[in-house]
């Protein structure tokens, strides 16, 4: 049972941050046009290293396991007292914090909160090589 509870929890947290990496959205304007694809993604690789390098950037996968890490104390703690109440302390504790880790896991990955100084860095870098960054996807 507690096997197939951990497997669960690690599986979805692994799911949920397959998808984690998003990239800035250029409009095509003249430099744009004039760079080509190949020297936009190019660009777009440099810069966002570069961000990388200067400020750091805290990926979802992070996000997502502290927030897994959190739900599943707060599950832990909510099923201790459950189970004090019914009188199965040990298993009401162990299944509240599965299901808060799961929870906090995936709502971590969910939330779009990316890094905001990463962000404007990428988007500077972008601008002084002439690009006009219009978000993320």
């Amino acid at each position: 049972m507690i096997k197939k509870i951990m497997f669960f929890t690690l599986t979805l947290m692994m799911l949920s941050c397959a998808a984690c990496a998003k990239k800035p959205v250029l409009y095509p304007n003249e430099q744009y046009e004039e760079a080509g694809e190949a020297k936009v993604a190019e660009d777009i690789e440099y810069c966002l290293a570069f961000a990388e390098k200067s400020v750091g950037k805290e990926s979802k996968g992070k996000k997502s396991a502290k927030s897994g890490i959190k739900g599943g104390l707060i599950g832990g703690a909510v099923g201790l007292g459950i189970g004090l109440v019914t009188g199965s302390p040990g298993t009401s504790a162990l299944a509240g914090a599965a299901g808060g880790a799961a929870g906090g896991a995936a709502s971590g990955a969910i939330e779009d909160d990316s890094n905001s100084l990463y962000k404007k860095f990428v988007e500077r870098c972008l601008r002084e090589k002439g690009y006009e960054p219009m978000g993320w996807k």
